[in-house]
């Protein structure tokens, strides 16, 4: 059982790396479902844990080594997954721990002591899921933890099914010092985790603007030009858009001031892509120059989409020691053709289109080469 319960943390561990990796620089709807999905993963651990026992045991799963394992399982998630929906199985687990024995038949004679017991839990579980990584880093802090969480779950279950307090002595030992070589896995798999987090963010982003760079957007169009040739009735959009008279805020205010204007647009045009679809990726292509992928998106929708970002921009100027600064953009919006007969036929077509767009005057969008001015 010993075995099975660390193969479960293990696996555990791994979907915390691919689920963390997944929910990087993703829409606030899609972390929410991959937090969902761990959710989902400890229920199942839990689920899969109770089912063993079950089988090893005859039927019976009234067993401290159960209680251990599955106490562990639970916390190593808090400490491990941090999202809102854990915290909810934690919180939720003593409840229908409580209610189901109370609908086996358990009496109510002792409910006093669950609810300090229930109590004490809800505290520590919602200190851990806040400072998961205040707790693990302090030796003296997590025993404390654990002493907390195993001693008020042993009061739940002695609500309900007293045994001999010595016992409760046995299992904070045992839990405790199991606790102890989860945490030794828990830290390390965290280091590793921010480590290859802060390797991608280094190579796929751009450390100015925090969006992603020229390297991310070179590999994302391979694929994109393959998607395109595998189903060509799905439309695909480039909008490609630079920060009009960017010269003028360096050499008026200097290159700090240019640093956050670029900052400014970059990550305000980010939020609101993200705020507006999920078909969208933002690169930072070179200088002042961005680049939006769109996929699934007609170079219309584009237009509207791009179009109100740059809307609300003009809403939100650039606050530099006391001043102000109004920023506008010029942009270009071309979706792939069939007949692009690569990647660069499609891409000089946009920079043609924005090229248009800033001849024309600035602060205008040139569509599929019709170009206007901003309502």
């Amino acid at each position: 059982m010993a075995l099975i319960t660390v193969g479960l943390i293990a696996i555990m561990m791994a979907m915390t790396y691919l689920l963390s990796q997944r929910a990087a620089q993703r829409s606030r709807s899609t972390t929410v479902i991959l937090e969902l999905v761990e959710g989902v993963i400890v229920i199942a651990s839990v689920v899969i844990l109770r089912q063993t026992f079950w089988v090893l045991n005859g039927g019976n799963v009234l067993s401290w080594g159960y209680a251990i394992a599955q106490l562990m399982i639970l916390l190593y998630s808090l400490y491990a997954m941090h999202n809102f929906a854990v915290t909810l199985v934690n919180l939720a687990m003593p409840l229908f721990f409580y209610g189901q024995a109370l609908y086996l038949g358990a009496s109510l004679q002792h409910w006093w002591v669950f609810a300090i017991a229930a109590a004490t839990l809800f505290g520590v579980i919602l200190y851990i899921s806040h400072h998961q990584a205040l707790a693990l880093d302090s030796e003296w802090r997590f025993l404390l933890l654990q002493l907390l969480y195993g001693l008020a779950w042993c009061m739940v279950i002695w609500s309900v099914r007293p045994f001999l307090l010595f016992y409760t002595v046995n299992v904070l030992v045992v839990f405790i010092i199991y606790m102890w070589i989860i945490r030794f896995f828990v830290t390390r798999v965290n280091r590793v985790i921010s480590h290859f987090e802060r390797l991608d963010q280094e190579a796929n982003y751009d450390e100015l603007t925090g969006v992603r760079n020229r390297a991310n957007f070179d590999s994302t169009t391979v694929g994109v030009f393959g998607v395109y040739r595998q189903h060509p009735t799905t439309p695909i959009t480039m909008a490609m858009f630079d920060i009009d008279h960017f010269k003028h805020f360096n050499d008026e205010y200097g290159h700090l001031t240019g640093d956050a204007v670029l900052k400014h647009v970059a990550q305000h045009f980010n939020a609101e892509l993200t705020r507006q679809t999920n078909n969208g990726e933002l690169f930072r292509y070179g200088g002042e120059e961005f680049v939006i992928i769109f996929k699934d998106t007609s170079p219309t929708d584009a237009q509207h989409i791009v179009t109100s970002i740059r809307d609300t921009l003009q809403q939100h100027p650039v606050k530099i020691n006391g001043k102000q600064l109004v920023v506008t953009v010029s942009i270009g919006i071309s979706a792939l053709q069939a007949d692009d007969a690569d990647f660069d036929n499609w891409f000089k077509r946009v920079d043609h289109y924005l090229y248009l767009a800033k001849e024309a005057g600035r602060d205008r969008i040139t569509v599929e080469g019709d170009t206007r001015e901003f309502q």
